[in-house]
């Protein structure tokens, strides 16, 4: 709503920054500044700070959930809504291990992450997953078979790193 003036903050007229690509600071004196992108006209002097840092650690890939959860809702807020979907894909770009490490942290983003995409009106299957996200073997599980499963080794067999009780109980 704050694209249309209403809400929290005004846009003054301005245009929502264009996506997907993401706004990356630049290095200052100070830290990482915004000044000079078409960020610096949509928020305050702290905030545009604060997200200048947040930026650059999404740039940098940081593996904090909060920074994305935090740059999302900053950029949300001010109705960036395509510099906030792009900040939480280099989240889901992040490998596997990483959004496994915050499982709470990783649904909110990717409930976020469908908000933003329903309302932006963006594609929701795999070609919305950078390149770099996906995997080159994954192809789609045969069914029954649980998530993460090999399709090429058999349902009998037993596989290495799996416990008995686990060989046991797959399907």
């Amino acid at each position: 709503m704050a694209l249309f003036g209403v809400g929290r903050r005004a846009t003054h007229g301005k245009e929502a920054v264009p996506g997907p690509g993401l706004v990356q600071p630049r290095r200052s004196l100070d830290g990482w500044t915004l000044e000079g992108t078409p960020l610096a006209d949509r928020f305050d002097r702290e905030e545009l700070r604060e997200l200048g840092t947040l930026l650059h650690g999404v740039g940098a890939e940081m593996r904090t959930a909060w920074t994305y959860e935090r740059a999302a809702d900053l950029l949300e807020r001010a109705g960036e809504r395509p510099q906030a979907l792009a900040v939480v894909e280099a989240w889901f770009a992040l490998p596997e291990e990483v959004r496994k490490a915050s499982p709470a942290a990783t649904r909110s983003l990717g409930r976020r992450r469908q908000r933003l995409r329903s309302r932006l009106g963006a594609p929701t299957g795999p070609a919305a997953i950078p390149a770099q996200a996906r995997t080159s073997g994954s192809t789609p599980a045969e069914p029954g078979t649980p998530p993460g499963a090999s399709t090429t080794a058999s349902k009998g067999a037993a596989t290495k790193g799996t416990s008995r009780t686990e060989q046991a109980t797959r399907w």
